[in-house]
């Protein structure tokens, strides 16, 4: 009788301590948990969600003692729940009732269950809790890309639930190859992430780099899949991308089918690939679907545009303003005949008309579709016209930097855009202070910095440096399908055959 009414003492002032101490409050729930004390559960959620009206703690009486039901109402089938568990049915129920089930033990799983949309149920006087998978997280249709559009080809994109992501890869990639493994990520906030690859294809070494790298992280939880691509990528200060991001669901099977390695985050609609090089920024899913000769035609303009995109700006103003020698005397003239009577130098011209474009592009990315589109068309005409006329900058640097600015939004990833938006503004910095020098020692530091890049062991500017020949047939230009035999080396896969070779 004493030992008794001790007992009752004891947990009394446990649970007032719990009220003011988590180690106390996490001690008393898993007591409960151990001994199925519904009562004590019950009221440890009040103290644990105290301002959630999304949360229900419903307790139901049963044959076999009462049970309590908890769930966040917004994240679980209500109808199906409602089917499944009925007034005196809850105990027996549960087997046999076509729903996934498991039993956990521990305060964490408990908490962690509930908070992904699973429903507890708790018996009194049953030890543990189970978890019924009765999920269903609210979440858009699949759409069209955005993005990453192409004329021809699959018209897919990836959602921001996980598990439609996983549904749209393996109906891409029916094999039992396909491999899933689940990482958790973030200390106050977990959530479970997804390293996708083809289990014989994708390179032991870059799996292990990676599995390492994201155990790694210490973080409150995923935010994005940008902030996870930022925090395992190689060379942290380098203004270089070094992993790849789509939305495309083809381009992702594409990239697996390659030997590559895709890292879904939930609530991100762009899966991460790795590893990636130079080269892989410059191909897209419309080179795979379009013939070998227009996809061919293509990536050479890519390649002309980017040089137009880095170099033009700087050309000019290096032959203008420092170098005019190295231009024939007519073309100086008329260059110089634009000026007359301008109150800016080129240079200043140059970086005013940088600073409208770049208004135009955020004020386009900013408003909706359908107004983005007129504001940045009746903009660049608007602008460019009136500026001409009003005797601020010449006609040819607005031919300029047209040319500049639809050369670098050529690029198939935006991600790559915004480093050569910087080297541009490098470029045109070294060649208003030393000319054609300064743009010279600014491209071998370039070549410099794609020399000493990698990423996850493999080299950034292959195929050119290490030089490999058999790449280039996917590279600057695309072969047709039926001399394509080979996978690219830079996937550091572990079968570089497409198709038999004999």
């Amino acid at each position: 009788m004493r030992s008794s009414l001790w007992n009752q003492q004891a947990d009394h002032l446990l649970d007032v301590l719990s009220h003011w101490i988590p180690a106390v409050q996490e001690l008393v729930a898993q007591a409960a948990l151990d001994r199925g004390d519904v009562a004590v559960i019950k009221r440890l959620m009040t103290q644990v969600q105290k301002r959630a009206p999304d949360l229900v703690v419903q307790e139901t009486p049963g044959s076999h003692g009462s049970c309590l039901v908890i769930y966040l109402d917004c994240l679980v089938d209500t109808e199906r729940l409602t089917t499944v568990l009925t007034a005196g049915q809850i105990p027996s129920v549960l087997k046999g009732s076509g729903v996934a089930t498991r039993l956990v033990k521990t305060w964490e799983e408990f908490l962690r269950g509930y908070l992904i949309g699973e429903v507890v149920v708790a018996q009194s006087g049953t030890p543990g809790v189970v978890l019924m998978d009765l999920k269903k997280p609210p979440h858009r249709g699949v759409e069209a890309p955005k993005t990453e559009q192409a004329i021809r080809g699959p018209q897919e994109a990836f959602v921001e639930t996980p598990t439609i992501q996983l549904a749209q890869l393996r109906q891409r990639l029916p094999t039992p190859q396909l491999a899933i493994d689940q990482i958790t990520i973030g200390d106050r906030m977990p959530t479970a992430c997804y390293v996708v690859y083809i289990d014989g294809l994708a390179s032991p070494s870059v799996l292990d780099t990676l599995k390492q790298r994201l155990g790694a992280i210490e973080i409150d939880g995923p935010t994005n899949a940008t902030r996870i691509g930022s925090l395992i990528r190689d060379h942290n200060w380098t203004f270089l991308p070094t992993v790849r991001y789509t939305e495309r669901v083809d381009f992702a099977a594409l990239q697996l089918q390659s030997g590559k390695v895709a890292i879904l985050v939930p609530g991100d609609p762009f899966v991460i690939t790795v590893p990636t090089t130079l080269a892989d920024f410059y191909r897209t899913s419309y080179d795979y679907t379009s013939p070998w000769y227009d996809a061919s035609f293509v990536r050479i303009i890519r390649l002309v545009a980017w040089a137009f995109g880095i170099f033009l700006p700087g050309l000019y103003i290096a032959l203008t303003e420092v170098n005019p020698d190295l231009i024939s005397p007519s073309l100086l003239d008329i260059v110089a005949g634009s000026h007359t009577g301008l109150p800016f130098t080129p240079f200043v011209e140059v970086m005013v008309m940088i600073l409208v474009i770049e208004i135009l592009r955020e004020a386009a990315l900013r408003l909706p579709t359908v107004l983005a589109s007129t504001i940045g068309t009746v903009g660049a005409i608007v602008v460019g016209t009136s500026v001409v006329k009003a005797g601020f900058v010449s006609a040819q640097i607005i031919v300029v930097m047209t040319m500049t600015a639809l050369s670098l939004f050529s690029g198939p990833a935006y991600e790559l855009i915004a480093s050569w938006r910087m080297i541009n503004w490098l470029m045109l910095l070294s060649a208003f202070i030393m000319g054609i020098y300064g743009m010279l020692l600014v491209s071998l530091w370039l070549s410099i910095e794609l020399v000493s890049l990698s990423s996850f062991g493999t080299p950034y500017f292959a195929p050119f440096s290490p030089w490999r020949p058999k790449d280039w047939g996917n590279f600057l230009w695309r072969t047709p399908w039926v001399y394509l035999r080979r996978r690219l080396t830079e996937t550091r896969t572990q079968d570089l055959r497409w198709m038999d070779q004999s």
